[in-house]
């Protein structure tokens, strides 16, 4: 068995755009995660306390997140 690979590089916190309905906007939050990978992040730390985690449902969060895979 070989040793677990050590994380190394910038993990990113990922801020959640909403639309002027409050909702989430999935197009802008894909873009975002997109762009900070294309600028040198390892990873993204997605609806962590910088991404409103706590203002989003589990189905608005796992859309999201769907959307982002």
């Amino acid at each position: 068995m070989t040793a677990p690979k050590r994380l190394s590089g910038v993990l990113a916190p990922v801020v959640t755009p909403f639309k002027r309905d409050l909702s989430p906007d999935r197009a802008r939050y894909v873009r975002h995660c997109k762009w900070l990978l294309a600028n040198g992040c390892r990873g993204l730390a997605v609806f962590g306390t910088n991404s409103e985690a706590n203002s989003l449902s589990v189905d608005e969060r796992m859309v999201l997140l769907e959307t982002l895979i």
